[in-house]
């Protein structure tokens, strides 16, 4: 389809393509807006199209047809060889570009290249073609290491606090259990009791970061019915069903199970519904713990960022998402693996991969 706002280039350019053997010009269009109804109702392998036009230009009109009708190629066909009209173009989706004023076989070959799903660039565009590529790469580059780096210090800033929070977190818990034991009661008591629960709780969650900073090496393999045992033991859960393919994960650290056991089923507690059943099998080359509860829910963030709380409130009625998976992305992802959690119907499914040797 050839579409041009001037009519008799629109002809000329069907004589010309009639000449070159091989091609159907199925239709003609004088507008960007006439081109997406047209291309709609045509459904052409190529549009060759102009790119400015009174009535909605080439490039909305090419960006259209690429999302309603991908399987239609779009090559630009103009007198600008300006970089940012050959930007704008190829950021449409269009997959080729050629400067009004070459020979007909030249535009012949840039149409069969396109139908065949081939870029085509003419020469006189090519050079500012290859300057945005190499400033687009360069960019990109520049944002993959500053990504690079702010993981690397959000890791940092994970472990300096672990470290940190260590000593004093024992002291503080020293005193309160030494208090407790002196049989304080009434409201006071009651609140040393909460004191001391809390610390705990601060304990086992500085107990998790450790396991980030440690790393994997030097820790027994992981028995995983004994570690799912401990991880429902500790949250004095009762599961619906549980099912193991093997006992031992050779290359995956013990506490790296039970801790991601704990996380999962804590959430599934937090945020889900009976029944909960948990699972863990190797599948390929993962090992997989899998819990599923009926709660159909999901986490907010895919990328288990830390720190992060639907609710900061003192009164929300159930806890947020916290640095529990955090803990368990980043464990699953110290064995090359990773955590997933998805919402299929009512269900959510989680899962946690580590890699075992083959």
């Amino acid at each position: 389809m050839v579409v041009d706002d001037s009519s008799s280039t629109r002809t000329m350019l069907r004589e010309a393509l009639a000449l070159g053997g091989g091609i159907d010009v199925v239709g003609e269009a004088g507008s960007g807006n006439e081109a997406i109804a047209r291309a709609d109702e045509l459904q052409p392998d190529v549009v060759l199209m102009d790119v400015r036009m009174p009535d909605g230009d080439g490039v909305e009109a090419a960006r259209t047809i690429n999302t309603t009708r991908p399987e239609t190629k779009i090559v630009a066909l103009t007198w600008s060889d300006d970089p940012s009209t050959v930007r704008e173009m190829l950021a449409a989706g269009a997959i080729g570009y050629v400067v009004k004023g070459g020979t007909i076989d030249e535009l012949c070959g840039a149409i069969r290249r396109a139908a065949g799903g081939e870029p085509e660039l003419d020469q006189k565009v090519l050079p500012a073609a290859v300057d945005d590529l190499r400033r687009l790469l360069e960019e990109e580059r520049t944002r993959r290491e500053q990504i690079e780096r702010l993981a690397r210090a959000k890791e940092e800033f994970v472990q300096v606090l672990s470290h940190e929070l260590r000593t004093p977190l024992t002291l503080i818990s020293g005193a309160l259990r030494m208090l407790q034991q002196r049989g304080i009661e009434g409201e006071i008591g009651a609140v040393l009791d909460s004191a001391v629960r809390r610390s705990g709780e601060l304990e086992f969650l500085i107990e998790g970061l450790e396991l980030i900073g440690a790393g994997p090496s030097g820790e027994r393999d992981a028995d995983i019915e004994q570690a799912v045992a401990t991880a429902a033991r500790r949250l004095g859960l009762r599961l619906d069903m549980l099912r193991f393919q093997e006992e031992t994960w050779t290359g995956v650290p013990h506490r790296y199970a039970e801790r991601v056991a704990f996380e999962l089923l804590s959430n599934a507690i937090k945020h889900g519904r009976r029944p909960i059943e948990i699972t863990a099998r190797r599948e390929g080359t993962f090992g997989i713990i899998r819990v599923t509860d009926a709660g159909g829910w999901t986490p907010p963030y895919s990328d288990f960022s830390a720190f992060t709380q639907e609710d900061m409130s003192t009164t929300r009625s159930r806890g947020g998402f916290g640095l529990g998976l955090f803990l368990v992305s980043r464990l699953c992802q110290s064995c090359e693996g990773e955590l997933g959690i998805r919402a299929v119907g009512a269900k959510t499914i989680a899962e946690a991969q580590f890699r075992l040797p083959s």
